[in-house]
Formats: C-alpha cells, sequence, structure tokens
C-alpha cells in the first residue's frame, strides 16, 4: 500500500469529520505486525496542540477511497478513536522496536495546509455577526 500522500502537517479528519489533528510522523513495527491482535505494522503520529494529545493512528484506519493533497481521512469516526485508545503510546515504539519516518513536511499556511475550509466550513466567530 503506496502512503506517498502521507505529508507532515496534514490535518487528519475522523470519518465523522472531527479535526484529529496533524500528522507528524510515521512510525513502522520492526518486528511481524499482527493485525488480528490490534499489533499493526504502521501507525502516524498525530498532534493536537489544542487539547495537548498526541494519537497513534495504525494507518489500515486510512481511508484510501478520499486521499488527497489536502487531508488524511481515516475510516474511524471520533467515538472509535477514543474506544480503540489511540492516545497510549504503542509498546513497540516505547520499546524503540521501530524504524522512524521522516515526512516531508506541507505548510500550515500554504494551499495545502489549509484544506478544512474546503473540507467543512469552519464557523464564524460570534464577534462578526454582533458587529453588524
Amino acid at each position: 500500500m503506496n502512503k506517498d500522500y502521507l505529508k507532515k502537517n496534514l490535518p487528519v479528519i475522523t470519518a465523522d469529520q472531527f479535526r484529529l489533528g496533524r500528522i507528524h510522523k510515521i512510525f513502522h513495527r520492526l518486528e511481524a505486525a499482527e493485525p488480528q491482535l490490534k499489533l499493526f505494522a504502521s501507525y502516524m503520529m498525530v498532534i493536537n496542540l489544542t487539547i495537548g494529545d498526541d494519537f497513534y493512528v495504525p494507518t489500515d484506519y486510512i481511508d484510501e477511497t478520499k486521499t488527497g493533497a489536502t487531508a488524511v481521512w481515516l475510516t474511524l469516526t471520533k467515538k472509535e478513536v477514543k474506544d480503540e485508545q489511540l492516545t497510549t503510546l504503542p509498546q513497540f515504539i516505547a520499546g524503540k522496536q521501530h524504524r522512524e519516518e521522516d515526512l516531508t513536511a506541507v505548510a500550515i499556511d500554504s494551499k495545502e495546509g489549509k484544506p478544512l475550509e474546503e473540507v467543512m466550513p469552519l464557523p464564524t466567530s460570534q464577534s462578526d455577526s454582533s458587529e453588524k
């Protein structure tokens, strides 16, 4: 499965359109993966500076039908991310049994770094409506 479209700083969005955070890096397991035991081969580290959490999302949960240069969509909903406890650092990363992949970065203020306005409109601030 080719993941060349994964770039540092791309937004990660759940299946129910919740902005989880931005991709930071990819970790690849050195030992054999066992998906049936939820021991996946590769994980994206997704950082969320708003709530201060890091998420470790298996790349198996990327929705390949929605790939593009503006965002990475997951097949999981926000509730499923919480239920799967994806804020827990995987043991193979903590035990340094991984290969770390640095990603090419997209500028946050570039066209590629502003996908949410295209994906889902951001709410206008209340101060904008009260000034009129």
